[in-house]
């Protein structure tokens, strides 16, 4: 004898099937959604920041809020590569002119997308020439830059020349004090050490800084921390072990002009 369905019979069976067709219909939503792809990854536009890229030289991306590169002009050889590395937000690098046959691109997408701190570019320069470029947000204000590319002929480092009647000190003449006396000086302002000593820098003055103006290849000295404005007072040290052997010139940005500067040979 066949029992008739009830209308509470009728209504279990109805949510049972709704309840199943929801439970797919979620699953198929979350596939959908995350867009996996054939490893099973999450795929995404947001180009990935590759911390393990090695350079041959570092800029600063508006340190400390300056809205500026730091250098902003350089010569590299070529293969070699430039990372520059963002210290404050709302930045990218747009491409104005590089030399033909060049693929520089600057940042991934358009002109408008950019950057925040923490992200850290790449470029592998091959072709020689001069290539500008500067930040599309900042531009009017002057965040531009400049990089060239030479022969390693032209930037071999010249043997080092000392002035007439002056012999460098050596590491038992270290620290090197900053602004002593008050004067405007490095003393001692030549220095010659052995490779893989580090050199302290003492501060007895105020408002001194210390800009790299040019070391060998494959050095990674970049003088004081932040931008090149930024400077230190009295009682401050700043330390750098050298390692790479060549010729270092460095000078105080605020003092350049009365000759503030110096010179670090390392052998």
């Amino acid at each position: 004898m066949q029992v008739p369905m009830t209308s509470q019979h009728d209504r279990r069976t109805l949510l049972k099937a709704t309840g199943a067709t929801l439970v797919v219909g979620s699953l198929a939503g979350c596939i959908a959604g995350g867009q996996l792809g054939s490893g099973g990854e999450s795929q995404s536009d947001e180009p990935k920041v590759n911390h393990e890229v090695r350079a041959d030289r570092t800029l600063k991306v508006g340190p400390a809020g300056e809205l500026a590169f730091v250098s902003d002009d350089i010569t590299v050889h070529p293969g070699q590569t430039v990372a520059w590395e963002w210290k404050s937000d709302t930045h990218n690098i747009v491409v104005e002119n590089q030399p033909e046959g060049a693929n520089w691109e600057g940042t991934p997408g358009p002109a408008s997308k950019v950057y925040d701190t923490g992200y850290r570019y790449t470029h592998t320069f091959e072709t020689l020439g001069e290539y500008e470029y500067y930040c599309q947000p900042h531009q009017s204000v002057g965040m531009v830059g400049k990089v060239t590319v030479a022969p390693v002929e032209e930037t071999t480092e010249k043997p080092t020349e000392t002035p007439d009647e002056e012999s460098p000190a050596t590491e038992d003449d270290l620290p090197i004090e900053v602004g002593p006396g008050g004067n405007l000086e490095f003393s001692p302002d030549l220095v010659k050490v052995p490779a893989g000593t580090e050199v302290t820098f003492v501060w007895k003055s105020d408002s001194h800084n210390i800009a790299v103006e040019s070391q060998p290849d494959g050095a990674n000295w970049e003088g004081t921390p932040d931008s090149e404005n930024t400077v230190f007072d009295a009682g401050y040290e700043h330390c750098h072990t050298f390692d790479v052997s060549g010729k270092y010139e460095y000078y105080c940005v605020p003092h350049q002009s009365v000759g503030e500067k110096g010179t670090i040979i390392v052998e």
